[in-house]
């Protein structure tokens, strides 16, 4: 009897274990958004956390590989820490009976802690859930369900009033938030679900609505599950296809530190920068980011849009910025002859050579200038020609002695000649 109970103690520890290590966070991270505006500088923003759930601090370029299209692996130029980006989350709240007391209050308490880690820009969304829930966004039940608002003060009233009962449907209450999270537009958004148990009834809801939603539509799906009766194996699946990631919280009382923990996560975002060297793309280019830290590695590929008409235009750029080269002429090469000379003669052009040699004699130079002199005496000698004046009141000629028109009494005299 007492090796049975043992034996028993041993089949419970290690499923207990098992169950932590299935649930334990890895190294992980999200791609929430990429830029090409200022192709080819990249920018792609991601959150990541480590093995105890929480956001890193400590990333940097080291970090990270980058795989465009099958090619080399490279790092980004930088990674910074952004912790002021707007956030978008949606609370999605179990309120079933199994919430009742002591859990619906922790569950309270951690969700105003929560919404305390937000700022002003910042928006959140309620969907509190247990029976009846309609998976239409448009179709919002009062007083637990309310749209994204930066009003946080209406959703911590809504929180504060909630009460547990009823069922559980789980997969619904995940398609409406999936639903009014994608309206938004894609970026910094994400849907953080609180649960303590599975779908209820079982058969009610499409458990595979959720999951194809949160994937094509890139929606997140960060989960606590609380206790130890929660969809362990569905809401694993959830986190890994969404990109998000599963928190446990034995204890409500564990509820507030949790949120905590996810909220730094989610306000906290790196922004890497890199030079893509594609110099062709189809209409998607797949990029590959692996993130790795002491030890452990994480991947996740990305399918980019747009990259072809922007490498067109860097291509086009480059085209006009580039210098036009010119053909360079070959001198014309004449036939080479051998050349007698013979002594010029009356009337003939004298050649180049030969002009060359009669300038080179010093008689010719020295009766130049002796000429130059001569005129240059002539016309030192020239009497210079008289200047002729007008009266500038009466147009009477003047001498350019006279200063006075004898004629008007002016002064002023006027240049004629």
């Amino acid at each position: 009897m007492k090796t049975k109970r043992i034996f028993m103690t041993l089949i419970a520890l290690l499923a207990m274990v098992s169950t932590v290590a299935a649930s334990t966070p890895m190294l992980g991270f999200i791609i929430e958004s990429i830029n090409v505006d200022a192709f080819p500088l990249i920018e792609a923003r991601l959150s990541a956390w480590g093995s105890s759930g929480r956001a890193m601090k400590d990333l940097k370029p080291a970090n990270i590989q980058i795989v465009e299209e099958g090619g080399s692996p490279f790092q980004p130029d930088s990674v910074k820490v952004d912790t002021e980006s707007p956030l978008a989350v949606a609370l999605v709240m179990d309120v079933s009976g199994s919430m009742k007391g002591q859990a619906l209050t922790d569950a309270q308490v951690a969700a105003a802690r929560f919404l305390d880690r937000l700022g002003k820009d910042d928006q959140a969304a309620l969907i509190a859930f247990s029976s009846e829930v309609d998976t239409d966004p448009a179709i919002l039940k009062a007083d637990r369900e309310y749209p994204f608002t930066h009003e946080l003060k209406s959703i911590y009233d809504a929180v504060e009033g909630l009460e547990a009962g009823g069922g559980t449907e789980l997969y619904n209450a995940l398609q409406k938030a999936i639903a009014l999270t994608a309206q938004l537009p894609e970026g910094h958004r994400a849907i953080l679900l609180l649960s303590d148990g599975k779908n209820d009834p079982a058969n009610l809801g499409d458990p595979e609505i959720p999951l194809q939603m949160a994937k094509e539509l890139n929606v997140p799906v960060f989960i606590i599950g609380l206790g130890n009766h929660y969809d362990q194996d569905y809401l694993d699946r959830l986190a890994a296809e969404s990109g998000g990631l599963v928190r446990i919280a034995p204890r409500s009382s564990e509820l507030a530190q949790t949120l905590a923990d996810i909220a730094g996560l989610l306000k906290t975002q790196f922004v890497l920068k890199y030079q893509s060297g594609l110099t062709s793309a189809g209409p998607k280019v797949n990029t590959e980011f692996t993130l790795t830290q002491a030890g452990s590695s994480a991947r996740r590929s990305v399918e980019i849009e747009g990259l072809a008409e922007k490498i067109a235009v860097v291509n086009a750029q480059k085209t006009a910025q580039a210098p036009t080269e010119k053909p360079v002429e070959e001198p014309t090469k004449l036939p080479v002859t051998d050349v007698e000379l013979q002594p010029p003669v009356v009337g003939e052009v004298v050649p180049i050579a030969q002009e060359a040699s009669i300038f080179a004699s010093p008689w010719l130079w020295i009766g130049a200038v002796a000429l130059l002199a001569v005129l240059g005496f002539f016309l030192a000698k020239r009497e210079p020609k008289p200047r002729v004046f007008k009266c500038a009141g009466c147009g009477f000629t003047l001498a350019e002695a006279v200063n006075r028109c004898p004629e008007c009494g002016e002064t002023r005299k006027i240049q004629v000649e």
